[in-house]
């Protein structure tokens, strides 16, 4: 088992990359979408009075490193606390929040809420 102190600090940030849309974010999320149409999840974190949503990834075998570890996020000013990111692009695209999971028209996302975030982690902050 590892221990981190103030002194070691071995982890380093893993890199941000800033999307310009929550759309972009869905997209990304259901590119990777298998026959079971499970998606994942979207990370939720709220910061300096906005709403981050996020996914962590994995650039493995970048260049002579074992893996990249990457943060893919976007900033939104939406306060929604409905557990689930709902995406379809019949009639046409759109996304909404819902607290129902049930409509097969509707590709659903679930949103995971992190209280807290280590600061390693925060590659939004500036």
């Amino acid at each position: 088992m590892i221990i981190l102190t103030e002194e070691t600090k071995i982890l380093k940030p893993p890199a941000g990359i800033k999307l310009s849309s929550l759309s972009d974010l869905i997209k990304l999320v259901i590119s990777g979408l298998g026959p079971d149409r499970n998606a994942g999840y979207i990370g939720r974190h709220s910061y300096n009075d906005k709403t981050i949503y996020f996914i962590f990834n994995t650039s493995l075998g970048y260049y002579e490193l074992n893996a990249l570890p990457i943060i893919v996020w976007v900033e939104d000013e939406s306060n929604s606390r409905e557990s689930f990111l709902r995406y379809r692009t019949s009639p046409k695209e759109e996304h909404n929040f819902s607290n129902d999971a049930s409509d097969a028209k509707w590709l659903n996302i679930p949103l995971v809420t992190f209280e807290e975030m280590p600061d390693f982690l925060k590659v939004w902050k500036k």
